[in-house]
């Protein structure tokens, strides 16, 4: 399972996740933080991605 965390949690949500085993990142580190909801739901659909909003 892929894990998206969006811009309104902390970064620290992703690297919780990766402490325990799932593949995840924050947006910040893959997008523009003014990015549309479209633009990132997009972007988890397209990555196979679940998102954390």
């Amino acid at each position: 399972m892929k894990i998206l965390v969006d811009m309104n949690l902390s970064p620290r949500w992703a690297e919780f996740f990766l402490q325990h085993g799932f593949e995840a990142i924050h947006w910040s580190g893959i997008g523009f933080a003014g990015a549309s909801d479209t633009e990132i739901m997009s972007h988890a659909a397209d990555n196979d991605s679940i998102l954390d909003p």
